[in-house]
């Protein structure tokens, strides 16, 4: 990987999450040209005039499977055209670069057919042409000679992918997929790229499927990229991040180990080996895990607000404190983070500390009721600005009214304002929701009474 582990961390914010690691290639910049829409009506009625007997992707992987069947080598390419607009002046009218796709995809139908190849659309601007015995090279070399065929203007270009038949144990059919695969790889490198199917194509299929929460579908996607290159890290750590959402630890501690064994350089996962044992309630064994993480690279949120909240766990407070801080410098939009922190300090005796964590919990998310809460409390445990506190408390009790705990604090501000009737509304309110306010009933009852025989 070229990507530094602090350059992906520091894109993320979740706490209860594994870290997944994703391909190195980054996606190309705008070059200041824009592209137009993918299709539209008179596109596809130009190449309905012009290709009638079009094959569609089925249509080819049929084709390709049967027709040539027994036939080896295969290569498919996979091209986007993808067509520019050319930025003029206000006062002049957009120039269209062609006068249709079909005039445009002409050409290339041609080389096609020159190389004893057949074709299909297989989506908006998406084509794929697959040649019998020709091998990847020659696949390059087509795609290169469909460049030069395109306008001079440079108006209109292709980004290719190539796959080729054998590869691994796929079909012939997959192949066709394969070359699509190899297209979405070769958009991460920009227009004009041509990139041939590999483990990291399979790596970006499955990081999407991933993210599409398709989580078998990009364990198959992983699988496949390890069987062309077993020794992939990248693809070790995604498989063994699957397996972990789908709780199936053993399996994924055996992808993060095996990965670990080849680049014990990686923190990725380090860190998520510690995250399966710590699923699995297996702290001291996370903890050693995380430490390892921290001292590879320090200062990665992930890894210190684990080992602060595990500290905190167990009963370890000023342990925590330091690695609980170095988080919130980390990501200081965790919200997280500052209020496991302003837990911490609080337990340590800081008030005024915990109160600025708190704080900062509520800029970065006003509506959480745990902090507003807290905060009430903390500014009636100073024994200043009660009605700050009551307000905080109030906020709380809004946004989460079946809290027992939380009216209970409120139920504490009102009785040190002297608003008996209703400290006790509330604290009644706290026992009915479960929480044992039984002491706090019968003190601001007996207030109560006190007060009536003065």
């Amino acid at each position: 990987m070229t990507r530094t582990p602090s350059d992906l961390f520091k894109k993320r914010s979740a706490t209860n999450e594994f870290l997944v690691s994703s391909s190195d290639e980054s996606a190309a910049k705008d070059d200041g040209v824009s592209a137009r829409p993918d299709t539209g009506p008179d596109e596809d009625t130009d190449l309905a005039a012009g290709f009638p007997s079009t094959l569609d992707r089925q249509g080819l992987r049929q084709a390709v499977e049967t027709d040539y069947g027994a036939v080896v080598p295969i290569c498919v390419l996979a091209v986007r055209l993808t067509f520019q607009n050319r930025r003029l002046d206000a006062s002049k009218k957009e120039s269209r670069p062609s006068e249709n796709l079909a005039a445009v995809l002409g050409p290339l139908v041609d080389i096609c057919r020159d190389c004893g190849g057949i074709w299909a659309r297989i989506g908006n601007r998406r084509f794929a042409f697959a040649f019998p015995r020709a091998d990847a090279k020659t696949g390059r070399e087509i795609a290169k000679r469909m460049q030069t065929a395109l306008p001079s203007d440079n108006s209109v270009g292709i980004t290719a992918g190539v796959a080729l038949y054998p590869t691994a144990n796929e079909t012939r059919a997959q192949t066709v997929d394969n070359a699509e695969k190899a297209l979405e790889h070769a958009g991460f490198f920009g227009p004009g790229s041509i990139t041939e199917f590999d483990a990291v194509s399979l790596n970006i299929s499955g990081d999407r499927l991933y993210q599409a929460g398709d989580i078998r579908g990009a364990i198959g996607e992983f699988e496949k990229g390890l069987r062309l290159d077993p020794c992939d890290t990248n693809l070790l750590n995604s498989l063994g991040v699957c397996h972990g959402v789908l709780e199936e630890y053993a399996q994924a501690l055996t992808a993060f180990e095996t990965a670990i064994w080849l680049a014990p350089e990686e923190i990725m996962p380090v860190y998520n080996r510690g995250f399966i044992f710590l699923r699995q309630g297996q702290t001291r064994q996370a903890l050693d895990a995380f430490l390892a993480a921290n001292a590879m690279e320090s200062g990665v949120f992930e890894v210190v607000f684990h080992i602060g909240q595990i500290h905190m766990d167990s009963g370890r407070p000023e342990q925590a404190r330091p690695y609980l801080e170095a988080a919130v410098r980390a990501n200081n939009r965790s919200a997280a983070a500052y209020r496991q922190l302003g837990a911490c300090l609080d337990r340590l005796g800081l008030t005024k500390e915990a109160v600025q964590a708190y704080k900062a919990v509520v800029k970065i998310n006003p509506e959480d009721a745990a902090s507003l809460s807290m905060l009430g409390r903390l500014y009636a445990k100073r024994g200043e600005s009660l009605d700050v506190a009551a307000v905080l408390c109030e906020q709380s009790v809004r946004i989460a009214p079946d809290n027992g705990l939380f009216r209970h604090r409120l139920g504490r501000v009102y009785l040190e304002l002297g608003r008996l009737d209703v400290a006790l509304a509330e604290f009644e309110l706290a026992a009915a929701q479960g929480y044992d306010s039984r002491v706090m009933i019968e003190e601001t009852q007996d207030r109560m009474m006190a007060s009536k025989a003065s």
